[in-house]
């Protein structure tokens, strides 16, 4: 038997040592580049949304895997009426509304909420199709009791409520026509009671917007009597607007979500391909068939807004009542964010 002496037992242990430091030291590297820790965190995102074909980029830009390009995991948080979720937005609970027109949002930046509009999610092209219309009896057009504005006068019109883009636009049209709102009468039902009220002859008129007025239509009991368009044309009626979270704790991480949305937005401006089809139906649940029947709404491929048309509609809130006072457009618009997306989409693949 061979014997070691001391001397080389001791070499022996500092070579050891040094292969265990080496090991620890190295063991965090190797972390990083190897297995599943080697992806970088996500970081989450919440959405308040309607599931509605108007949400559609963002079901896009889900699905196509744009959100997780850009570092974020978005979770959408249903609701029946997006603006419900305003105090969770002022408070950032939830990082993203896409909704429509409400007073509440301007009466919500005058009181200190930090939230902001940050793209276009719908406006109202004079070119476009049908998406919001002014929908009538049928039977009251065909008998020719219907051929202009002043004959709404009297006439029963199904409406959600009088306060928000609805009641806008119904002032609008009896603007038009020399009329005001005690001119007519307004029965407020929600939108699946009014197409059995369109059938049983209870009401007259009623303001629609897809996918209910492709529903409408093929009852057979209404038909699109005046395009909101041919009224308001060029309104800013939806928009996507960001609270504190991307506005001021992380706005690099808004810019991110902002290039995965306009990405979203140009896939769906492609218009009904079968991808486009698909991924609607699934967030939906609306049949393929019948969203290729349904008008797709207008959306900015570049996401600006029209700024105008948002100052018309504070203006006849503010006189109706609705609204505390008029929030100029650096209160309720902020650009950096379709800049910034607008520029790394420009900028050509490595």
């Amino acid at each position: 038997m061979i014997k070691k002496n001391k001397g080389v037992k001791h070499i022996e242990i500092q070579m050891l040592t040094f292969l265990l430091l080496s090991i620890l030291l190295f063991l965090p590297i190797l972390q990083v580049y190897g297995g599943e820790s080697s992806q970088p965190k996500l970081i989450k995102v919440k959405i308040a949304y309607v599931p509605y074909i108007a949400s559609a980029p963002l079901f896009i830009a889900e699905d196509e895997g744009f959100f997780t390009e850009q570092g974020l995991q978005v979770e959408f948080v249903k609701t029946t009426e997006a603006v419900d979720a305003l105090p969770a937005l002022i408070k950032g609970e939830i990082d993203v509304i896409t909704d429509i027109l409400f007073p509440s949002y301007f009466n919500a930046i005058t009181r200190g909420g930090k939230i902001k509009m940050v793209a276009d999610r719908g406006h109202l092209s004079p070119t476009g199709c049908t998406y919001t219309a002014i929908m009538a009896r049928k039977s009251l057009v065909e008998d020719g009791k219907l051929n202009h504005l002043s004959q709404l006068k009297g006439r029963r019109i199904g409406i959600t409520q009088t306060t928000a883009v609805s009641g806008y636009f119904l002032d609008k049209a009896l603007d038009q026509a020399g009329l005001t709102l005690p001119d007519v009468e307004t029965a407020f039902l929600q939108m699946p009671a009014r197409v059995e009220a369109f059938k049983k002859g209870a009401i007259d008129i009623s303001l629609a917007t897809e996918p209910w007025i492709t529903k409408i239509l093929e009852t057979g009991h209404a038909v699109v009597w005046m395009p909101i368009q041919k009224i308001v044309p060029n309104l800013q009626f939806a928009f996507l607007m960001y609270g504190s979270t991307f506005l001021e704790m992380s706005p690099d991480a808004g810019k991110n979500f902002m290039v995965a949305y306009l990405r979203g937005v140009r896939q769906y401006n492609q218009g009904k391909t079968e991808r486009n089809l698909e991924i609607i139906a699934k967030h939906t649940g609306l049949d393929q068939g019948f969203l290729k029947r349904c008008c797709w709404q207008s959306i900015q491929k570049d996401g600006q807004i029209n700024i105008n048309s948002i100052l018309d509609f504070q203006a006849w809130a503010l006189k109706k009542g609705f609204l505390d006072k008029v929030v100029p457009p650096n209160q309720f618009w902020d650009p950096k964010f379709i800049e910034y997306a607008n520029k790394v989409l420009s900028e050509p693949k490595k």
